[in-house]
């Protein structure tokens, strides 16, 4: 195995069973609008994911090894979009599985959707900043971050437990407009997801190498 990948993955694996230890009852047989909690966990997790295992990356160590920036930035990054589409797919599944297409239509899975994209892509941001401000400097700003994502689904969470006709944010009219054409909003939001992600992974080279080079 990539001794990148080896040292990494353990967090994003880790963190995932914990998420999915904690959650699944809710995301299987959940008798509640779940869909409008478990997904808004994913961007705190993947980003939590990626500042457990910068912590314990020594870079020293990465430049004893025979690959280029190029070669490492792709497979940290890489590995946030492997995760962000693991949790993608499986709420997915498990959406399907639950017969949210019949009873809430396509918006459960476009809400799914769009909360994995923006999760994953906010992460890879984090990785590419990292490189260029260092550990040290990103570490309150993802840790803040985490908060403010935790703090508000809890909110959201008791608001929607307590509350009586809360509004679920999949039914908001941007929601339920993406929605309408299923078949043009899936292919579309992945493509832009990927386009986006590729636009990260080549401004992480540069920021990659451009910081070596000060070092």
């Amino acid at each position: 195995m990539d001794p990148i990948l080896r040292r990494s993955i353990i967090y994003y694996l880790t963190h995932f069973v914990i998420w999915f230890g904690m959650l699944s009852r809710f995301l299987i047989v959940g008798d509640w609008p779940t869909f409008e909690i478990i997904p808004l966990f994913v961007p705190a997790w993947l980003a939590s994911s990626l500042l457990f295992s910068e912590r314990e990356e020594s870079y020293a160590f990465l430049r004893t090894l025979p690959v280029a920036d190029r070669a490492i930035v792709r497979t940290k990054l890489g590995l946030i979009l492997s995760m962000g589409a693991l949790y993608w797919v499986l709420m997915t599944v498990a959406a399907f599985a639950r017969g949210l297409g019949s009873a809430t239509g396509p918006a459960v899975f476009v809400y799914v959707g769009l909360v994995a994209a923006i999760g994953l892509l906010i992460a890879a941001g984090f990785q590419v900043l990292i490189w260029r401000f260092g550990i040290t400097v990103m570490t309150g700003v993802i840790v803040v971050y985490t908060g403010v994502v935790l703090i508000a689904t809890l909110v959201h969470t008791a608001s929607m437990r307590f509350t009586p006709g809360w509004s679920e944010v999949t039914r908001m009219r941007g929601v339920v407009w993406l929605a309408g054409a299923p078949w043009l909003t899936h292919p579309v939001l992945v493509g832009l997801t990927l386009l986006a992600f590729y636009g990260l992974v080549q401004a992480g080279i540069r920021v990659k190498a451009s910081s070596e080079a000060c070092l």
